[in-house]
């Protein structure tokens, strides 16, 4: 078994039947994931939080383009999807993380969202050059 799944089945282990599937992708890993956020958020079951984040980071840390991009553009970029994950995204996401994603978010949220976390990041214009 890929040490991504390992890490997805330690993550959400009442995902395991998901997550044992023989065409599972790291995309869909994080496709699953995305709701169990939400819920733990609600929830605010800071164990579970970590455990997420803590893959969604490893993930994106990875040299190999799945993991990483999944990472990026199925999760990540869907955090502003609900007020519960956008509200909380600032104690989640590392700022080398935000820089690098930037771009992805500025796809996905209104103009307000974004000011919100370029503030807190301290993400200038003068940033980009």
């Amino acid at each position: 078994m890929s040490v991504w799944r390992q890490k997805a089945l330690a993550c959400a282990p009442e995902l395991r039947i998901e997550f044992e599937a023989p065409d599972l992708t790291p995309y869909t890993v994080f496709m699953e994931l995305l709701p169990i956020t939400v819920q733990a958020h609600i929830d605010k079951d800071n164990e579970k939080l970590e455990r997420i984040y803590d893959f969604a980071e490893w993930c994106f840390r990875q040299k190999a383009k799945d993991l990483w991009n999944a990472a990026a553009v199925s999760f990540y970029e869907h955090l502003g999807d609900r007020d519960e994950t956008f509200s909380e995204f600032t104690r989640w996401i590392k700022k080398d993380i935000f820089i690098d994603i930037r771009g992805l978010l500025t796809l996905m949220n209104e103009a307000e969202k974004m000011k919100s976390l370029d503030k807190y990041y301290g993400w200038t214009e003068t940033k980009k050059k």
